[in-house]
């Protein structure tokens, strides 16, 4: 627990509370609404990292009048990259040893602390893909509260809540600014005071100026993945529309006729020639979806033994599971479809407990 009644850490947190108050006059309702309910649900894996997602759509209900099931979380999870409960728990580990550093550091002020902890903040985490986690800073700034509600002002915490990975990631920055202050800030004598207070008052406007143009940066760069996401978003929901029920469930029915004819043409059965044109158009339009990197999730008509866990992100027809360890065989009715790197989802696989 930090002392709070400190003159020092008094100002600390008053200068967090100018910071997040400052950055907060630049959003719209618009921007901020829809990073509430993301952050909250992601406070609540930073308080505990063994959350299922089940637990966190309870608790996010309890907590704020939600309406949010198990499906609502893991969508929410796979579109930052964390729905591998490995690789979140280690961000989120990464997140909490490097809060614990800094409290350390601003209870000890000592620059061997601080430099530990600058050594933290840098350390890249990487998803399963290699990739970088753009969502890192967001989850040190969320872990920041979480772990320290103490130096909460009593709205920061909140309005914290509001912000995106690029307000997320120079508030961080900002508050290592001020705990440099603290711990590498040389003690003045009688005589040097003055011109040392200038001097610290020049280094303090240079790095908000540095700090601005890379903010400026980092929003230019958001609001071109923003872009680039929007088309994203357009793809997927073409694609959902296709494999509805409405529509047939044609990705279904593509996957299902391309493999018949393969069948078929394996075994040297003859197909009428009327109807070849009709098999090269479903090939060519399976090729048009591959091309569109939308992708499977499990083999159609496959039989597989699956426990609770996996069940749970698929529409399931079977009698229920008696415990997290019980095995069923089921049968794939419906593959299931993801786009580019599996973590967008298209359609949920369907499956069909296989009754011996």
């Amino acid at each position: 627990m930090i002392n709070t009644s400190d003159s020092t850490v008094k100002k600390f947190i008053e200068n967090l509370h100018k910071c997040i108050e400052r950055k907060s006059k630049n959003l719209s309702a618009t921007a901020y609404d829809e990073y509430v309910k993301e952050n909250r649900v992601l406070k609540l894996f930073c308080a505990d990292k063994s959350l299922t997602p089940r637990v966190c759509a309870e608790e996010m209900n309890l907590r704020y009048k939600t309406n949010l099931d198990n499906d609502d979380i893991i969508r929410l999870l796979k579109a930052n990259r964390l729905s591998y409960q490995v690789k979140r728990g280690e961000l989120m580990e990464w997140a909490d040893e490097t809060i614990g550093a800094f409290a350390k550091a601003l209870e000890s002020r000592k620059q061997k602390d601080f430099d530990a902890y600058m050594n933290l903040r840098n350390k890249i985490i990487q998803t399963r893909d290699d990739e970088r986690y753009k969502i890192q800073e967001r989850i040190a700034c969320l872990m920041f509260y979480v772990k320290l509600p103490e130096l909460d002002s009593g709205t920061d915490a909140e309005t914290l809540e509001k912000f995106g990975n690029v307000y997320m990631k120079h508030f961080l920055y900002d508050a290592s600014d001020f705990l440099r202050n603290i711990c590498l800030k040389p003690k003045n004598n009688s005589k040097g005071d003055k011109k040392d207070s200038q001097a610290d008052k020049i280094e303090l406007l240079e790095n908000m100026l540095s700090r601005s143009d890379m903010l400026l940066k980092d929003l230019q760069d958001d609001f071109d993945a923003r872009i680039k996401q929007s088309h994203q978003d357009d793809l997927v929901e073409f694609f959902s529309r296709l494999n509805s029920e409405k529509y047939g469930c044609i990705l279904d029915e593509v996957l299902n006729v391309r493999n018949g004819v393969r069948q078929l043409r394996k075994k040297n059965i003859q197909l009428p020639p009327e109807i070849g044109g009709l098999f090269i158009l479903i090939e060519r339009f399976a090729q048009f979806i591959r091309d569109s990197e939308i992708n499977p999730i499990l083999k159609p008509g496959s039989i597989q033994n699956m426990r609770l866990e996996e069940v749970e992100s698929c529409d399931y027809e079977g009698s229920p599971f008696l415990n997290t360890t019980e095995f069923k065989k089921v049968k794939v009715l419906s593959p299931g479809w993801v786009y580019q790197n599996k973590d967008v989802q298209i359609s949920r696989p369907r499956l069909k407990e296989v009754v011996e």
